[in-house]
């Protein structure tokens, strides 16, 4: 990636799943009424981008292209999120901005492998997550390079077999 932004960098992601735990994809397109088993569809996902303040539109800038394909609750998540922005030292939201960017430029399978990344830093200690980080900056380019190749791949779904036919 052209931001130098890296699956396997522990620290940075933990930081940049906090998002990703905010950001769950949810269906929220189709709403089922309990009584009559009808399917709704839901009007277009709100909020819309113009409707936002211009606080929430320079915090949000990064996703300001992909807002429009973001679910109701993504966009919710991510306006709160972003709530404190305006509170945030200048460095502090450069950083925000950056990785909300580099967020919104991964993949569906990224952001897979991100939020499971996430999951396995939170069951570390903080000193063995500090002990990691060391020891993955302390790794030249060319070994990085070779962890990331080798980096297990994201599990596929299990192979399911066919219904048996029934003899008629």
């Amino acid at each position: 990636m052209a931001t130098g932004f890296s699956l396997h960098r522990p620290f940075a992601l933990g930081y940049l799943s906090v998002f990703v735990a905010l950001n769950v994809s949810a269906g929220g397109a189709q709403a089922a009424d309990s009584h009559s088993k009808v399917q709704v569809v839901a009007s277009p996902t709100q909020p819309e981008w113009k409707t936002l303040t211009p606080a929430q539109h320079q915090a949000l800038q990064p996703l300001a292209a992909t807002w429009p394909t973001l679910s109701d609750v993504q966009k919710k998540k991510w306006i709160a999120l972003s709530s404190n922005y305006a509170h945030l030292k200048p460095v502090d939201q450069q950083k925000l901005h950056q990785r909300m960017a580099d967020w919104a430029a991964l993949t569906p399978k990224q952001r897979t492998q991100a939020r499971l990344n996430y999951t396995q830093t939170q069951q570390l200690s903080p000193e063995d997550k500090a002990e990691r980080w060391e020891v993955y900056q302390s790794l030249t380019p060319d070994q990085k390079k070779i962890m990331i190749e080798s980096a297990p791949k994201l599990p596929l779904a299990p192979k399911v077999a066919p219904p048996a036919s029934k003899a008629r």
